[in-house]
């Protein structure tokens, strides 16, 4: 057939692919026959999943050993089944006949499950009574006596069930076997033998007897498979070598090599390819372990095995549970169907429908991203403004595009698994997928985190507590490193690593680390340390040695300063933990210490109007402190007197602190001038007069006159300001002085003489 194409015959083909996708063919070819029940005799229905059938020595033995094995496998309910099989003593009731069928059940199988036999050799159709089934391939082969009770129904007789009887089959089964156990060491349990395999299979498969598809799974060869697509390719597989199974014959577990020491088993010999049992050793399991599984020749074959029996009915007897084929398996069946030749024919690794899929997968991805991450993002915006918080327009889009590509990529992995690729194409397609995902999540939480540590920020701002301005940026940058732990940790699984190893290469490397990096991890120490003492907080004022700034961030490894000449200065949080810290922010007060200079001329009685002045400014000022200041003519110096102003102003920061100092300055400039205070700089007189004897008029000449003039002035002076009685002036107080008495003419008193 030509490899080419028409236009118009592949416009059908494509909208023929939509409709496969959209609707699920059914689980075999449509020109398939639906099994048939099994023969049933009436009035016979088993507990378990199968029918009771005992019209027949061959049903008896076959219900018996199908029950039984099941049993094995875990189902115990079906044990009644296989006591249906065996004669009882009809005294035996209750929990003792129940006890008893179980124990001869179990070793009747035990000596059943040693042979193998071929179950279409028994009678099927019998005239008599008696029964005596041949069963093995020895010398001496195992001799089952049945009979036909006045039920109809055939059972192994008493002379079998008898426990003398059970012994001696026992012991010729091992004679015949050469005394050899039937399951071999170093054997996985469900896996020991051709026989367990199958069943194993069948079992999980059908979902039967408490097994699964992953159960099934394990009976696949799939160790050239890589890891991460192990499953998802057994699956297809494993559902192809069902089909074919199914449509070959009905599998009689008796016919079946029940040992594990043997060369590989061939169930199947075909044309089409060849369907083989062998010994592989278990991946990743203890040394020596191995398990009969089938081979890797067999499941690379089945695509042209499956080809050939796929339109076949199923086999007489074989119990087909419906199982749901795998999305690629139906497809392409739709397409050999519908013969559409063209978008069967292989193009590099994939055939052209799965490039087609492909490619609608990405169309699918790109849109259906852009879908969410702009409901994504509208929803953060509603979350956010019921904070009262208005999401940053940059931060919101750095968010949403990679947002975007990691859903994009989220959707190219769905639909890679629907595509039946070969496992490396399909390996290095889920890898990149799984690549883009991984890095575009970790973007995402990065930008996330962007945007939720600007939030923290922002509320850190409006509350009183700087503790938390110095916790937000912390918090945020350990996150960040958290996320990356967690992407490598989930990547490693994804592709088939164990992540205990990369744990372990941590735990190893951690050493040579610690040495090498000492200084890193002092760091990171000593970032502890500032979260723990806290002798700074985000916005202080420090001096740090020769540095002196304001705090900007406090990272995970070192503390950046702003300088007020606008330089950033990086401190090592190491170097933190030993310096002495001056945390001028942490001031309660801020000090204001000057030397108010006035001229020599002015009179005392101003200075003390002045000194009062500037006090009641302090006290009348928002920003001063009230319990402590001072205010005193403290000194004579060479061109004036000065006046000590000493106090104190309650403001957060180095801004409020120098315009409240702005303000008290130029109110005391206001009261100088209110005053006549005249403020002095330094200055020079120069005085001419005539040369001559100097007078004195002021004091006597004899001294001991003038020590008497002196301390009458004195007396005057202090009797004049504090008063005649002498008293003890007590020490200075900061409450506000009581209110000056008023004017005697505003009191209503005469004033007149």
């Amino acid at each position: 057939m030509s490899s080419r194409i028409s236009f118009p015959r592949l416009v059908p083909a494509v909208l023929a692919f939509f409709a496969a996708v959209s609707v699920s063919p059914p689980a075999w070819p449509q020109n398939a026959v639906p099994p048939e029940p099994p023969l049933v005799t009436e009035g016979q229905a088993q507990p378990g999943a199968n029918t009771l059938d005992l019209s027949s020595p061959r049903a008896t033995i076959r219900t018996f050993f199908e029950a039984m094995g099941a049993v094995q496998a875990g189902s115990t309910e079906r044990i009644e089944e296989a006591i249906a099989c065996l004669y009882l003593d009809e005294e035996l009731t209750g929990e003792d006949r129940l006890d008893q069928g179980a124990k001869a059940a179990h070793e009747l199988y035990a000596v059943l499950d040693a042979l193998q036999f071929v179950m279409t050799d028994i009678a099927e159709e019998v005239q008599g009574q008696n029964y005596t089934a041949e069963l093995g391939s020895g010398e001496t082969p195992v001799s089952l006596k049945l009979h036909r009770y006045e039920d109809g129904r055939w059972r192994f007789s008493s002379r079998t069930t008898e426990e003398s009887s059970l012994e001696e089959l026992r012991e010729t089964v091992v004679e015949d076997e050469g005394e050899k156990e039937t399951e071999g060491p170093g054997f996985v349990e469900a896996l020991k033998s051709p026989r367990a395999t199958m069943q194993t299979f069948i079992r999980g498969m059908n979902e039967t007897d408490g097994l699964t598809q992953a159960d099934a799974l394990q009976a696949l060869d799939l160790a050239y498979v890589h890891a991460s697509v192990r499953e998802e390719t057994g699956k297809e597989l494993a559902f192809q070598l069902k089909w074919v199974l199914d449509r070959v014959k009905r599998v009689e577990y008796s016919e079946l090599p029940p040992e594990s020491e043997r060369p590989a088993f061939f169930f199947l010999r075909d044309s089409g390819g060849n369907i083989v049992l062998d010994v592989i050793e278990e991946e990743g399991e203890e040394p020596g372990e191995k398990a009969w599984k089938f081979t890797q020749a067999t499941l690379e074959g089945l695509d042209a095995l499956y080809l050939k029996y796929k339109d076949r009915v199923l086999a007489e007897g074989v119990d087909d549970r419906g199982q749901q084929a795998p999305f690629a398996v139906r497809m392409r069946d739709w397409l050999y169907d519908n013969d559409v030749q063209f978008l069967l024919k292989r193009t590099l690794y994939l055939q052209n429908w799965q490039w087609l899929g492909l490619f609608l997968v990405i169309v699918a991805g790109m849109t259906l991203s852009r879908i969410l991450a702009f409901l994504l993002l509208a929803a953060i915006h509603r979350r956010f403004s019921r904070q009262a918080y208005t999401l940053n327009k940059k931060l919101g889009q750095g968010f949403v595009k990679p947002i975007r590509i990691a859903l994009m990529a989220w959707f190219w992995l769905l639909g890679l698994t629907l595509l039946g690729a070969p496992p490396e194409a399909r390996l290095y397609l889920k890898f990149a997928a799984l690549a883009i995902t991984a890095a575009g999540a970790i973007w995402a939480l990065y930008r996330l985190i962007d945007i939720v540590g600007n939030y923290m920020a922002e509320r850190a701002a409006r509350s009183a507590n700087k503790f938390d301005d110095l916790l937000v940026p912390i918090v945020t940058r350990s996150l960040k490193v958290f996320i990356v732990v967690v992407a490598v940790v989930m990547l490693a699984q994804q592709t088939g690593h164990d992540p205990t190893t990369i744990f372990a290469g941590l735990g190893l490397g951690g050493l040579a680390f610690a040495l090498a990096g000492r200084d890193v991890v002092a760091n990171v120490f000593g970032s502890f340390t500032i979260l723990l003492d806290r002798p700074f907080q985000i916005g202080d004022w420090v001096k740090i040695g020769d540095i002196d700034g304001s705090v900007e961030s406090v990272g995970i490894r070192s503390t950046r300063v702003r300088t007020f000449y606008n330089s950033l200065i990086t401190v090592p949080n190491s170097e933190l933990v030993n310096a002495t810290v001056d945390n001028m922010g942490a001031r309660r007060y801020r000090r204001i210490k000057t030397t108010l200079s006035i001229a020599y001329d002015t009179p005392p009685e101003t200075i003390e109007a002045f000194c009062e002045g500037i006090r009641e400014l302090i006290r009348r000022h928002p920003y001063t402190r009230k319990d402590y200041f001072h205010v005193y003519f403290n000194q004579f110096a060479a061109a004036s007197l000065e006046i000590l102003l000493y106090c104190f102003v309650e403001t957060p920061d180095w801004g409020t602190e120098l315009r409240e100092r702005h303000r008290l300055f130029s109110d005391i400039v206001r009261v100088a001038q209110r005053l006549g205070v005249e403020f002095a700089f330094p200055t020079q007189t120069l005085y001419m007069r005539q040369e001559k004897k100097p007078e004195h008029g002021g004091a006597p000449s004899d001294p001991e006159a003038a020590f008497t003039l002196g301390r009458q002035q004195a007396q005057a002076i202090v009797e004049e300001l504090l008063g005649s009685t002498g008293e003890k002036p007590p020490p200075v107080s900061f409450q506000p002085p009581p209110p000056n008495p008023a004017p005697a003419d505003q009191r209503g008193e005469d004033t007149a003489p």
